[in-house]
């Protein structure tokens, strides 16, 4: 018995069968426990319609879009915010509307993207406890929205760029992430 259990975890061409594990972090947001979730890799899609696409198309009463990000090092998993024939009450300034070249805060405050790492400080924190930005009581979305004639790697780059700012900013605080295509595009 110990031969057989001895041979079968030898690799035939002698070389050792080595797993490398990516590191994950994971983006979640508001969901029912016991719903499933769909698993798609961003580098399978050609631009960003096809993210609202597959959000459309999921039932988030039974499943939720979770969407992978692969990069050398690390793998992201983000689920976006879904809405499902419920009434989802928010206020302007609960939402930083994000593309690829801007930002803007509060329906009307608009930044450069070179600004994101101060903006997702006062979204996400709000240190100065300014009234544009959302207080400690209420929730945070990063909406994102890219031009649907970009290739996908435009998408990848400012969810990089926005993983990469939170990170550096080592957030703690609950937020989600919408992808949409009603967000504020200029």
């Amino acid at each position: 018995m110990n031969c057989l259990l001895i041979s079968c975890g030898q690799n035939k061409d002698g070389k050792k069968n080595v797993t490398n594990e990516k590191p994950e972090q994971k983006f979640p947001t508001f969901r029912i426990v016991g719903n499933e979730f769909i698993e798609v890799d961003i580098d399978s899609l050609t631009n960003f319609k096809q993210i609202l696409n597959v959000i459309e198309n999921i039932d988030c009463r039974k499943n939720y879009a979770l969407f992978k990000l692969e990069t050398e090092n690390k793998i992201f998993k983000i689920q976006p915010l879904q809405f499902c024939d419920d009434i989802f009450d928010y206020k302007l300034r609960e939402i930083v509307y994000l593309n690829s070249d801007s930002i803007t805060v509060n329906y009307d405050l608009k930044y450069p993207i070179d600004s994101l790492k101060m903006v997702l400080n006062n979204h996400l924190k709000n240190p100065n406890n300014d009234r544009n930005y959302p207080s400690s009581k209420e929730q945070r979305l990063i909406s994102i929205n890219v031009d649907s004639t970009k290739n996908i790697i435009e998408t990848k780059k400012l969810l990089l760029k926005t993983i990469t700012n939170i990170n550096e900013l080592n957030i703690k605080t609950n937020f989600s992430f919408m992808f949409e295509d009603e967000g504020i595009i200029q």
